[in-house]
């Protein structure tokens, strides 16, 4: 079925740009943005996908010469002679027209009780895409997690290392410091405070990272000792609820740098950032948020005030059980949680009481929102 009306019309205008009418929207697409949409032969690399031509290649003055509509294709003849057609459909989703079909869904700001609490098995994701179920499950496991930025992965095997084998399984581990895989548990001579048997409050882990590590898995080899319960709280709410109820404070954690520094003497890391980090439109991207580990930059017209009343007012928020999703780890259970985005915490437990470990691993964006893509385009191949 065609995307366009009647009213869908393409001509070239005097300056060689394409000028379009889809549907009910209009637009001048510029010639050299429409050439390099080409994927006709000799233009991109059949296997990759990726642009064989650079920019040295495309004349400077490059126009369109002629454009036509057929259906939902566009027909677009250039002045050096290439002749393409164009999908309407991929160019309304590069104009941002209409959402990418196989885009994870949208974060929806969480509190517990306005939301279910996400859960999958991992038998139910563990095979092959191409296995009967998995990719549908695989899509409601990891569209849960676009939401709300963490699902717990519940019957895991209770080995040594299956952490490692779940995070390559959605994506690929990025190591630091503290090791491809690092165990949880508490140490005589911590190398942090999460080696440690005391509680920790909502937190994301290694701000002072230039990259700050994008996907938390922790999975439960062992949780018999009294306490030690887990927290999770939603940054994209707090900040929200923020920017709503104190907006001066919002402003200074989103504008006021900070300098995130771990050093343990022979160790050290260091990055500066501002608390909250927005995109060019204004909107939640990241949270920086550890008070064990921050050190604001007094720079010229920078108001502390209202900083150190934003962090105390930030952390009061996620400090509040009515904002807080907290739950017991069982053994195989595995939290899987972006660390850009949900807050993880622990209630302080007693290590003479029973033993308690988990091993952790970071992966990156990328790996879920991949699988994600290719899972959808096998449940589409499915129907």
């Amino acid at each position: 079925m065609t995307l366009l009306d009647s009213s869908s019309s393409a001509s070239v205008a005097a300056d060689g740009h394409v000028e379009a009418r889809f549907g009910a929207r209009a637009t001048r697409l510029h010639p050299q943005w429409l050439r390099e949409q080409s994927t006709e032969p000799g233009q991109i690399e059949a296997t990759n996908r990726q642009r064989l031509f650079t920019p040295l290649d495309v004349e400077p003055g490059l126009v369109a010469l002629d454009a036509e509509l057929d259906g939902d294709t566009l027909t677009v003849v250039f002045s050096d002679g290439h002749r393409c057609r164009l999908s309407v459909a991929a160019l309304m989703q590069r104009l941002g027209w209409v959402a990418d079909p196989e885009a994870p869904p949208a974060p929806i700001a969480w509190e517990p009780g306005a939301a279910p609490f996400p859960t999958v098995s991992w038998p139910a994701i563990a095979g092959g895409l191409d296995e009967p179920g998995v990719a549908e499950a695989t899509v409601g496991f990891l569209g849960d997690f676009a939401r709300h930025g963490f699902v717990i992965i519940r019957n895991t095997p209770t080995t040594e290392g299956t952490v490692a084998e779940v995070a390559n399984h959605i994506g690929y581990i990025a190591g630091n410091n503290f090791g491809w895989v690092f165990d949880v548990r508490n140490e005589p001579k911590p190398t942090d405070l999460a080696y440690t048997a005391i509680e920790l409050k909502p937190h994301t882990d290694q701000p002072y990272r230039k990259v700050q590590p994008g996907l938390q898995l922790l999975h439960c080899l062992a949780n018999e000792a009294e306490g030690g319960d887990s927290v999770l709280v939603d940054g994209l709410a707090a900040t929200e609820a923020m920017r709503r109820e104190q907006p001066a404070l919002h402003e200074a954690l989103a504008t006021i740098e900070v300098d995130f520094r771990y050093d343990m003497g022979t160790d050290v890391a260091i990055d500066r950032r501002p608390v909250v980090q927005l995109d060019s439109a204004g909107r939640f991207r990241q949270l920086r948020f550890n008070t064990k580990l921050d050190f604001p930059v007094p720079a010229d017209g920078a108001d502390l005030d209202a900083w150190y009343a934003g962090r105390r007012w930030l952390a009061a928020w996620m400090d509040d059980p009515a904002h807080q999703a907290a739950f017991r780890l069982g053994r195989g259970d595995l939290m899987f949680m972006d660390n850009h985005r949900v807050l993880h915490a622990r209630t302080a437990f007693d290590p003479t009481s029973g033993h308690r470990h988990l091993q952790g691993c970071y992966i990156e964006h990328d790996g879920p929102d991949t699988r994600y893509r290719l899972a959808v385009r096998h449940v589409a191949d499915a129907h």
